[in-house]
């Protein structure tokens, strides 16, 4: 729970946009250096990213904003509202509407996740995981990874479900995200806990 002066940034990030060191400090009564070092811990945290943003002829500023994962902290009823239009299109008979949005929405991650590993400077297991756990971090999915060299396997944790409403009504993103997993690493990934059926988090673990 983000509570204090490291919410008060972050309401401030969120009521703005972007956020300056300058604007930090003119908003909120604290020194640079401490706000700097909350600044700092929020972006550890996958908070807060940075950017810089150049206004005339200057060098660029120094701006930072709110994350997915930052954004998930506020209240949305997007989650709540994709839930009923799921509802509303089984009730129709669109079964098959859904399965193909669905459908392309997994496709389309692994394109991407594909298309970063192939961008990489390398192509190895450390940096596929690298890149797993950006991407997971900035859909809220709060992963955690332990890479077991002797067994060479990787065991991957999602402590947070960023779908879980819509899982109310259709299990197909459990069954896509396995297979996500199973393209991208190796066709043996194993789903070995699971948090629509009561476990805290979802658990693959993949050979490598």
């Amino acid at each position: 729970m983000i509570s204090g002066s490291k919410k008060e940034l972050l309401d401030l990030i969120k009521r703005t946009g972007t956020l300056s060191m300058d604007e930090a400090v003119e908003q909120i009564e604290l020194a640079k250096t401490t706000l700097r070092e909350h600044l700092l811990q929020l972006e550890r945290d996958g908070y807060v990213e940075r950017d810089y943003v150049r206004s005339g002829a200057g060098r660029p500023s120094l701006h930072y904003q709110l994350t997915p994962k930052g954004n998930s902290l506020f209240p949305s009823s997007e989650s709540d509202l994709i839930r009923e239009m799921i509802s509303y299109l089984k009730a129709r008979g669109e079964e098959e509407t859904i399965k193909d949005f669905f459908d392309t929405f997994w496709e389309d991650r692994l394109t991407n996740a594909r298309k970063k590993i192939a961008d990489a400077p390398a192509d190895n297991s450390g940096v596929r995981v690298q890149i797993l756990m950006e991407m997971l971090e900035k859909e809220g999915f709060m992963p955690e990874y332990q890479m077991d060299e002797e067994a060479d396997t990787l065991t991957v944790k999602e402590c947070n479900c960023p779908f879980s409403e819509v899982i109310k009504e259709t299990r197909l993103p459990c069954k896509l995200e396995a297979l996500f997993y199973k393209k991208l690493f190796n066709e043996n990934a194993e789903r070995t806990t699971y948090i629509a059926e009561g476990d805290y988090s979802c658990t693959y673990d993949i050979p490598l």
